[in-house]
């Protein structure tokens, strides 16, 4: 039965493929018929129903998906916060969210959907459909095309679209339906939940407001771990219900990886990987890489995704840096120090870390850094991140300014940080890259070319970034001033931007590149490769459904 559905659903994928080449779109009009006589309704009126949402989330398979389309180790799910990522005793925060979401229920869906007609008033409606440029973008979004088909009366366009200009869209609430991701950024379901927060990132680009989630939320921060799993479980199921998120599946991913390559560390959260200690076994010491899209920013206080906070990771660093094991250890900060009620935070920094200009590194780096992705006019989609600190909330900021919020550079070396709640996790949370510094200096200098070009920022990571050539390719080259320098072993990591997963792996080959992803094509090709590896990640994609912020 597996083997009939697996091969239906490819022989749908290739025949929508092909009228989608051909240049076909949709019309908006329904060759079935409609039965509500309610006409044509926009796509805004139709997904603010929360049976239409609801209908949407059940009516796409994702085993199949995972099954079909991926092929390398990836799982459904119907809930947001990933398994493997938050534990209590050793208890995966999942096991309290297990059940919850829209699972996948064609006949259901098909009722939904048909309530909301009912309830809007329409027979037709068109929706257009965002996801990436790069081949996987491509061929998922003709499966949820052709799944979302199954609904009577929806005729659905794809956009696939670079990787910086979906993220402009998506930011700015220009969309119906959006294929996305999410990784955590900290080992805490928080990571997660705190996105849905009215004001936060996903909130606002899917015009997602509750006060019973926000009420849910803020109560599960201040209470210990266990009661606060369980009303952030509470809080999850609630948001899962209302549909404007719709979780597909939980990340993996396979890969090719030549076996003359060592000590890449496969981050759980944060950046996906981390370099620094990274090792091949040539005279040159540079290691090749591909990538599917290319860096949309390197403005730390801008930066919302993974390609850019990966190069941050390479070529800058932060208080704290994780370890191989997840481990936290000293980054630019060489100690720190907790007050007895876990509320102070103190940072010792190192003396010997500099900026790629030769200046050094300091702790007043670190306030303007914060202050300035805090500040409304930097207009930062991340800075709901930094929430536990005093004084950052948004109504704070508007009477206070950012003076008043809890960063305080007590001197050249030591960093002062006051919390609203103790944060067990704050010493893994400030390694993230939005945590980096960012010199007043040179930012003002660049104005607002800052971060938009390889000499348009300052590094004071194990590499420098020397080359950038838009949807082309970049390289970052060993930092001789980095306070570590001596245990690089890498001169050179030198990325092509390729948007073909037959044209990467053709690169592999040929001894071009020395690390390959793979999509579901090669995967049964190269399992038994020596070179074959799969890796589990914290990462979770989804439907955005945009409900309530359709421009």
């Amino acid at each position: 039965m597996f083997l009939r559905r697996k091969l239906t659903v490819m022989a749908t994928v290739a025949l929508l493929s092909t009228s989608l080449l051909a240049g076909c779109s949709s019309s908006g009009e329904n060759s079935n018929g409609g039965s509500n006589g309610g006409g044509t309704a926009t796509a805004a009126e139709v997904l603010a129903n929360k049976n239409a949402r609801a209908a949407i989330s059940m009516i796409i398979d994702k085993q199949a998906y995972c099954d079909v389309i991926l092929n390398n180790g990836s799982i459904p799910t119907s809930t947001f916060t990933p398994k493997g990522l938050a534990f209590d005793n050793g208890k995966d925060y999942t096991d309290l969210t297990e059940g919850m979401g829209y699972e996948y229920n064609e006949e259901q869906a098909k009722e939904l959907w048909e309530k909301a007609k009912e309830e809007v008033g329409f027979d037709t409606v068109e929706m257009e459909l965002l996801t990436f440029d790069h081949d996987t973008g491509k061929r998922t979004g003709e499966y949820i095309q052709s799944e979302l088909s199954d609904l009577e009366g929806l005729t659905v366009k794809v956009s696939n679209l670079p990787f910086k200009q979906k993220l402009e869209r998506e930011t700015n609430g220009e969309f119906d339906l959006a294929f996305s991701g999410w990784g955590a950024d900290y080992p805490d379901p928080l990571t997660y939940l705190s996105t849905m927060q009215t004001g936060n990132q996903f909130s606002n680009q899917v015009g997602y407001n509750s006060e019973e989630y926000n009420k849910l939320i803020e109560e599960a921060m201040k209470l210990p771990i266990t009661e606060g799993y369980a009303k952030y479980a509470e809080a999850e199921k609630l948001m899962l219900e209302d549909g404007y998120l719709a979780p597909i599946y939980q990340k993996a991913s396979a890969y090719l990886e030549k076996d003359y390559v060592s000590g890449i560390v496969n981050n759980s959260w944060g950046a996906d990987y981390t370099y620094t200690y990274a090792d091949v076994d040539k005279d040159d010491k540079v290691l090749n890489l591909a990538t599917s899209s290319d860096i949309p920013t390197l403005d730390l206080s801008k930066a919302t995704d993974q390609q850019s906070f990966q190069t941050a990771n390479t070529t800058m660093e932060g208080l704290t840096r994780v370890d191989a094991e997840g481990k936290v250890q000293p980054g630019v900060a060489e100690s720190w120090e907790t007050s007895e009620d876990g509320l102070t935070w103190t940072f010792k920094l190192r003396k010997n870390s500099t900026w790629s200009n030769g200046t050094p590194v300091t702790a007043h780096d670190f306030e303007y850094s914060w202050k300035r992705t805090l500040t409304p006019e930097t207009a930062s989609e991340y800075s709901y991140i930094m929430a536990d600190i005093v004084g950052s909330s948004t109504k704070e900021i508007e009477a206070n300014g950012v003076d008043g919020v809890g960063v305080k550079a007590l001197d050249d070396y030591t960093l002062e940080v006051k919390l609203n709640r103790p944060v067990a996790y704050f010493a893994e949370l400030v390694s993230f890259q939005v945590f980096f510094p960012q010199n007043q200096a040179f930012v003002e200098s660049c104005g607002d070319a800052y971060g938009s070009a390889a000499d348009k920022q300052l590094y004071n990571g194990p590499f420098t970034l020397t080359s950038w050539k838009m949807e082309d390719q970049f390289t970052m080259e060993k930092n001789p001033n980095y306070w570590d320098a001596a245990n690089v072993k890498l001169n050179k990591i030198n990325t092509k931007v390729v948007k073909d997963t037959g044209a990467e792996v053709s690169l592999y080959e040929a001894g071009q590149i020395d690390r390959a992803g793979l999509s579901s094509d090669y995967v049964d090709k190269y399992k038994d490769s020596k070179e074959f590896h799969t890796r589990d990640v914290a990462s979770v994609f989804m439907l955005q459904v945009n409900g309530g912020n359709n421009k």
